[in-house]
């Protein structure tokens, strides 16, 4: 029998010698999980004062916070408010941290919710053009990373060719992203992200 072995580099042999990096690691977690956490509150006023209320079934439910360690092989946290992920389709507008990549904010739209809601996105083009939004257009709504090749900038393909594929596709998902940069301006950057989202949704002034 072959004895079992484990093999590391030595940067590697380094690494689990060194308890901080995971420590510090943890720490910035607990961060983003509280950020995310007030980030809600204020997307939830921001909602309250705008006059226009969620539908019913999707005000219903409760936002959550999801925690995972490898998308991709990267931890990420998400929070998902509104969120409603069932028949008669999907309304949910998703703030993701990415370690090592970026900030994102998304707005998923199928079935009756898109249906509801496809007019007034094809009327925003200009504006999400100018926001420097993308859209998925490669057919996996499930894929989170603008730069997968499931997105294009909005912009490039232009108004026409954009509103064939809001009517066509069966899901909307257009994405803004930020990089992990100037933290003192992400909170107002992120809601305005989520303003800009619910008001092309049609549920925000």
């Amino acid at each position: 029998m072959n004895s079992a072995k484990i093999r590391l580099s030595g940067e590697e042999q380094l690494q689990v010698l060194n308890a901080d990096w995971i420590l510090t690691k943890n720490r910035i977690l607990r961060e983003i999980d509280l950020f995310l956490g007030e980030l809600q509150l204020n997307q939830q006023d921001l909602l309250d004062q705008s006059g226009k209320k969620l539908p019913e079934a999707v005000g219903a439910i409760p936002p959550k916070i999801s925690r995972g360690e490898n998308y991709q092989g990267l931890p990420y946290r998400v929070l998902d408010y509104p969120r409603y992920y069932q028949p008669p389709g999907i309304f949910a507008v998703r703030t993701m941290f990415w370690w090592g990549h970026f900030f994102s904010v998304s707005l998923q739209l199928s079935g009756t919710w898109k249906a509801g809601s496809q007019e007034s996105v094809i009327r925003h083009y200009r504006q999400l053009a100018k926001w420097g939004f993308f859209a998925c257009t490669g057919g996996d709504p499930w894929q989170q990373d603008p730069g997968s090749g499931h997105y294009q900038l909005i912009r490039e393909p232009g108004a026409p060719a954009f509103e064939k594929i809001i009517r066509e596709q069966p899901f909307i998902k257009l994405v803004a992203t930020h990089e992990l940069a100037g933290w003192e301006q992400l909170p107002g950057l992120l809601l305005e992200d989520f303003k800009r989202m619910m008001e092309t949704a049609g549920y925000a002034p």
